[in-house]
Formats: C-alpha cells, sequence, structure tokens
C-alpha cells in the first residue's frame, strides 16, 4: 500500500521535519498553555558544590536523577548575593536597580511592577508559594499575584539576625503539597523556597555523620528532601507534565575570600547558581547549555509559550528555553550588586560585570579576573589587561544606579524622633562619600561574627569587650549597638541597655528593633513614659508591635480596659494570633479574672499544637502560673517543667517552679532546680532569680549563698550588689 502524500512530501517525511523543527526550537513546542509550572529555589546554593556541576565530594542523588532530564545551564549567575533582591528578580525579569529592592530590609517591591504570579493568575493559572525564610514574607511584595502564599515562619531567638528566621524544608513542603491536592486539577504555578542550605549548617542525623563539610551535609539533606518532594508530584502525575525550574539565589563565600557567608563580596563563588529546567516529558534532558544566563532570565521562561501575550519586560532578560539547541555560545554581560557592606557596615557597595571570561569588580580598589584560567579569583589581572579593565570599567556604568536609603521616615515619624532627641538620617552613609572598601575590612566584619558567636555561649563580659572595640572604630553598624543593648540586658544591666539602644537610633533612627529594645526595657525598669513614646514610633510601619508594647504599658498602670483594647487591637492587625491571645491571658490573670486568662491561653496553645509549632515564650508560664493560683498544683507544675523543656534559660519558669515545690515540701528537687537555672544560664538575672526566690521563702542563708556566688562572677554589677545589701551580705568586689 502507497503511503499517502501531501504536495509531494510522504507522511514520514512530514514527521521527521517536525522533529527537526521540534529540535531546533530546543524543546520549546514541549511547553504549552496549561502546562504545570514550578519554581524551585534552593537558597545559598553554590554550583561548584553539586556533583551535576562536577564536585566530587557531595552526595545528590535526586539531583543528579534531575539533572539526567534536565536542561543544565553551565554558567548561571545572581544578580546580588542576597536572598530578597534575587527572588525579585526572578519574578519580575528586573535587575535591582529596575526593581528597586536593594536589600533585604527595609525595601519592598513597587505595586507597579508586575510579577510572574500575577500574569499567570490573569492567564487562569492557580498561583501558589511555600516559602522558608522570614526575608520572603508576603509584606516584601513578593505575595503579589499569587493565591495561596504561605510564609508561616517564626523568629528563632531575639539574639539572632534576620536570616535566622527559618523554617525547615519538610515543613515548606508540606505546605506546598497541601495546596497542591486542590490546585493540581487546573493549570497551576509553583513557587517553593527552601532554605536549609544556609547557615547554620546543621543537617541532620545521618547526613551529618556522613559529610564532613556541615554544608555538603546540609545539600545532601535537601536532596534528600527533594527527592521526596518529586515523588509526591509521580504519584499525582505531575512531574512528566510539568516544566521545573530548579535553581539558586545565589551562592556562599565558605572563606574563600574571606567572606565565610554572602552578602558582602561579589567573588564567583556569591553569584554562580546551579539551573537546571526540566521540560514536560524530560524533553532535552541531559543537554547543556554554555551561554551565560542569568536570574532575570527566569521570568520570561515561566511565562514563554505558557500565556498567550507576555508583558513587556527589560530587553536584557531572555527565556531559558531559547538557548536550547544553540550551537554557538551567546555572548552578552551580566551585571551584579551588593549595598549589603553600605547599609549595614558604612563600606562601600560594589558593582560586578562578567562578560565572556573576564570578571570586573568596581571597588574603591578595582578587580580583574579571568574566569578561564583563575576559576577561584586568586589573581587579579588588572595591571597586565589595562585596555579589558578601561573596556569593562565603561561597560559597567550604565548599569550602576545610585540606591534608594532603605525604609525612609515620613516627616511626622521624623518629627516623634527629634522630639526624643535623635538626629540623623536613614542611612549612615552620604552619596559621593570614600568609604572602605570591603576587602579592607573583612577582619572587622569575621570581629563581629566572634563577638555575636560568643554572644550566643553565653561569654557575654567578652563579647562585651569586642563590641566595644569595634564600636569605637565604627559606630555606624547598627547591629552592634543593638548586640551591645542585648548583652547589657543579659547581664541585667538594663538602663545602660536602654543608652546602647539609643546611642544606635541616634545613628539610624527608623531601626525597629533598636526602638522595641527601648520600649520593652523601658517597662522592666518602669519608665512607663519612655516606652509609651518608643512604641508609638512602631504605629506607622509596624502597628501589631505597637499595640503590643501599648498593652503591657497599660498592664503595668493597672488600666486593664485600656490593655485589653490594645490587646485586641492587636488581634485584629497582626498575624500571630496565638501571641494575641496570650497577652489578654496575661491581662486577665492580672485583673485576677482567672477563668477567662486560662480560656486564652488554652487557645493559644491548641493554636500552636495544630500548627505543630514550638510555643512561643512564657505561654507555658502564664498557664502553670494561673493554674497553680486556682490550686492545680499538678498541672502547674508541668507547665512550669514544660517551659523550661523548651526555654532552659527562663529565669521565671524555674523560680515559679522552685517556690511551688518548696511549697509542697520538695525541698530537694526544688535545690536541684536552683543548680539546674545556674548551669543553663549563668548570669546575673538568674543569680538574682535564685537568690529572690530563696528569700521569698524563707531561705535567707541560700539567698546570702548565691547572691555571693554571683558576685564572685560579676563583682560590678549592680542588680546582685544593691540584692547583697537587701539579704544581709555586703557587696565584695575584687580589687577594691
Amino acid at each position: 500500500m502507497r503511503r499517502p502524500r501531501i504536495l509531494g512530501m510522504t507522511v514520514k517525511t512530514i514527521t521527521l521535519l517536525l522533529v527537526l523543527l521540534a529540535a531546533a526550537c530546543g524543546g520549546g513546542d514541549a511547553v504549552r498553555p496549561g502546562t504545570p509550572v514550578i519554581l524551585i529555589s534552593i537558597d545559598t546554593l553554590r554550583s561548584d558544590r553539586l556533583p551535576a556541576y562536577g564536585y566530587t565530594k557531595g552526595s545528590t542523588p535526586h539531583l543528579d536523577a534531575f539533572r539526567a532530564e534536565s536542561i543544565l545551564y553551565e554558567r548561571a549567575y545572581s544578580h546580588c548575593p542576597l536572598t530578597l533582591p534575587s527572588h525579585t528578580s526572578m519574578l519580575t525579569g528586573l535587575l535591582p536597580s529596575e526593581h528597586g529592592v536593594r536589600d533585604n530590609v527595609g525595601f519592598k517591591l513597587a505595586e507597579k511592577l508586575p510579577t510572574a504570579a500575577e500574569v499567570l493568575k490573569a492567564n487562569g493559572y492557580a498561583t501558589g508559594a511555600a516559602i522558608s525564610a522570614f526575608v520572603l514574607r508576603r509584606e516584601s511584595g513578593l505575595a503579589r499575584g499569587f493565591d495561596f502564599y504561605d510564609d508561616q515562619v517564626e523568629p528563632i531567638g531575639k539574639s539572632n539576625t534576620i536570616g535566622r528566621v527559618q523554617r525547615s524544608a519538610p515543613e515548606t513542603v508540606a505546605a506546598a503539597e497541601k495546596w497542591l491536592e486542590g490546585a493540581r486539577q487546573n493549570p497551576f504555578f509553583l513557587f517553593l523556597h527552601l532554605y536549609e542550605p544556609h547557615t547554620p549548617y546543621e543537617p541532620p542525623e545521618p547526613f551529618l555523620s556522613r559529610h564532613a563539610d556541615r554544608y555538603d551535609g546540609e545539600i545532601a539533606y535537601t536532596d534528600h528532601i527533594l527527592g521526596q518532594f518529586f515523588e509526591s508530584l509521580r504519584r499525582r502525575g505531575l512531574y512528566d507534565k510539568a516544566m521545573i525550574i530548579v535553581l539558586s539565589d545565589h551562592g556562599e563565600g565558605l572563606n574563600d575570600h574571606g567572606e565565610e557567608e554572602h552578602g558582602i563580596f561579589l567573588y564567583r563563588e556569591a553569584l554562580q547558581v546551579p539551573l537546571m529546567v526540566k521540560l514536560p516529558a524530560a524533553r532535552e534532558g541531559g543537554s547543556t547549555v554554555r551561554s551565560p544566563v542569568q536570574l532575570i532570565d527566569v521570568f520570561p521562561t515561566i511565562l514563554d509559550r505558557v500565556v498567550p501575550k507576555t508583558p513587556p519586560h527589560n530587553g536584557g532578560a531572555r527565556s531559558l528555553l531559547s538557548f536550547a539547541g544553540e550551537k554557538n555560545e551567546t555572548r552578552r554581560p551580566v551585571y551584579s550588586e551588593t549595598y549589603y557592606p553600605r547599609f549595614h557596615f558604612g563600606w562601600s557597595d560594589l558593582h560586578s560585570l562578567i562578560d565572556g571570561k573576564h570578571h570586573y569588580i568596581r571597588a574603591p580598589i578595582p578587580e580583574l579576573y579571568d574566569l578561564d584560567a583563575d576559576a577561584g579569583e586568586k589573581s587579579n589581572v588588572l595591571d597586565s589587561e589595562r585596555r579589558i579593565y578601561f573596556a569593562m570599567r565603561q561597560a559597567i556604568e550604565p548599569f550602576v544606579k545610585q540606591a534608594e536609603a532603605p525604609a525612609a521616615v515620613d516627616p511626622e515619624e521624623a518629627a516623634k524622633f527629634a522630639a526624643l532627641g535623635y538626629v540623623g538620617s536613614n542611612v549612615s552613609t552620604a552619596e559621593g562619600e570614600n568609604l572602605p572598601d570591603p576587602k579592607t575590612t573583612v577582619d572587622v566584619f569575621r570581629q563581629i561574627r566572634v563577638a555575636y558567636t560568643w554572644f550566643r555561649d553565653q561569654k557575654f563580659d567578652e563579647s562585651l569587650r569586642l563590641t566595644n572595640e569595634l564600636l569605637e572604630d565604627n559606630d555606624r553598624i547598627i547591629d552592634l549597638w543593638d548586640l551591645k543593648s542585648n548583652i547589657l540586658a543579659r547581664l541585667g544591666r538594663e538602663k545602660e541597655a536602654i543608652e546602647a539602644a539609643r546611642a544606635g537610633l541616634r545613628h539610624q533612627p527608623n531601626a525597629v528593633s533598636l526602638i522595641m529594645t527601648v520600649a520593652n526595657l523601658s517597662l522592666l525598669t518602669g519608665e512607663l513614659e519612655q516606652a509609651e513614646k518608643h512604641a508609638e514610633l512602631l504605629a506607622g510601619t509596624e502597628p501589631a508591635r505597637a499595640h503590643d508594647i501599648l498593652a503591657r504599658v497599660w498592664l503595668h498602670r493597672d488600666d486593664y480596659d485600656r490593655a485589653r483594647k490594645e490587646a485586641e487591637l492587636l488581634l485584629e492587625k497582626g498575624k500571630d494570633r496565638a501571641g494575641g491571645l496570650m497577652l489578654l491571658g496575661l491581662i486577665d490573670k492580672q485583673a485576677e479574672n482567672l477563668p477567662a486568662a486560662l480560656r486564652h491561653l488554652d487557645e493559644a496553645l491548641a493554636i500552636k499544637v495544630r500548627e505543630k509549632k514550638r510555643p512561643p515564650a512564657n505561654l507555658h508560664l502564664y498557664r502553670g502560673d494561673v493554674l497553680a493560683r486556682l490550686g492545680r498544683e499538678s498541672e502547674a507544675e508541668r507547665e512550669f517543667r514544660s517551659e523550661i523543656a523548651a526555654y532552659p534559660k527562663q529565669t521565671e519558669a524555674y523560680a515559679s517552679l522552685i517556690l511551688l515545690l518548696s511549697a509542697e515540701g520538695r525541698l530537694q528537687e526544688a535545690t536541684k532546680l536552683v543548680f539546674d537555672l545556674i548551669e543553663a544560664s549563668p548570669t546575673p538575672p538568674a543569680y538574682v532569680a535564685v537568690a529572690e526566690t530563696l528569700k521569698a521563702i524563707g531561705d535567707e542563708r541560700g539567698a546570702i549563698y548565691w547572691t555571693r556566688q554571683g558576685l564572685e562572677k560579676y563583682p560590678r554589677d549592680p542588680s546582685l550588689r544593691s540584692l547583697a545589701r537587701n539579704v544581709g551580705s555586703p557587696p565584695r568586689v575584687r580589687g577594691s
């Protein structure tokens, strides 16, 4: 039987031509309207730490299998070594200088700039996101266009930096999978953000034991979680149908150039990221693109062939699918920047341009590297390649655009700051100011990390000494004023802690953490008017926090009605319902309305149980106190022990349990708790708490003993010296 012919061609010939045409299109025809799109961002993942990119010490079997089904982009680069600016570039197709988000804090995406989620939603897609770090919270503007945006992350502790506010990959994946159950019947776009390779590097077993390098262990653990997620997509019949993009927002320094983490420098280890795209049915699987690509290319890739008409975007962005099947490499410059050293340390901002094999870093001390001959960027060839240097110095200038100051203060707020005696502007540097090159201050950065480490390890005297030295050298660093204030507060020197926070506010009047420190510590010292005024400063930018502090101010004044009104406003405006209920419980407890207090605290605990999250500090303490007052001693004991287990340095819980056990005649158990507290938190407040508790139960000798023990370690602490006079033990100061 003859084959049918169409215009002189057989069906076989036409089929062959269609296959060749598809190959020429780079597999893009596999993506069409309705194709599910999944974007997976693995935060802080260096490309050269993946076996897919030639690394021999890592273990990533699931990403290796994914690579075999994907297009791998050999040279993919970030535009900024920070989480929020990078993800904003991915989802808008714009450089940081174009979308305006130049740092993790103090910036918000303008509503006039469309995001990929908005475009897809307008074209009938269900849109969902599950993120793992506070820096990508919905207030950043990235939630726009998403039907579902799960950003339920919680602070781990006041002493930690903003980057520590995160949640585990399994929690984030679970949230994404729950949303997928309802969305998979429709075209959908899912953005999944995982944070595991980020510091602190603490992979769980068995990944910790298997890897001498903890960063590698974190990557292996993330690979394990991704393998489970890919398998769940297969069970749902989504894996083969979807276009899945796996990438990172930036790399990690790992001390290659003196920076352990990221944000300060623009070397290759911080900018080059893994990037793989799996097309439906694994089209083009195993292929490699050697042309340089950049994170702004993700935006047109997500929309390419998926929506009928894409909005206009930056001419520098190009769909990643258009590179597949190219025979020759495309020459295109890649621009990157970081204002992190300027905003946070008063050092110079940095800018870089990668063009072909050369990488130029625009800095007070400029650098030029040959990436082909020197991938580690150890040899600055600027002097020997003057023509290339001059050409790249000129080429980068159109990209460099001055950044606005973060979190500008409006005139009304500025007037409030002035009334409190604060001067200065939002940023501690002026345009055109001659600032230090971060390369020359890297040792200072290391010392800052040491100061934070000592604080975390409760070496408060050492941390305070180093922090003071660093502030003498550079008093612009707001984080150091915050650290100093925290150290002094932990030492029980609240008034000095307030003054340290106020000193920092004179340099940066809109520093929310310092305003909150002054307000909260003023509550402890009884300076209620000062606490109230600082809470009012937060009303415009952080209304929930303002209501929280104002409620406590009125509670200290025994005005329960006004305190309850502020707590109810906190419940209305804040995201943390459990926190608002805790505050209502505290108010009712102090007002002696114990049944109402217990109802509120029970509801707060039930919320955390449902969320499978650790209850916030003081929740078990407050419940224990209410239960003890209701005569339910055994339940109260259980609550106090739960608080201690969750927060082993919480002095009030120990004190409450010691009082309870002593009242029941269980003195041996109470004595053990005293030693447990001092071992867990050998600080002045702990010694004071022990001595005051023992004095309250009539153990005068024990109170004197622990006061003396505290003075031996902290001879000049004012709280201990005052307590020593009250318990009949004269203060003894060594060397006086």
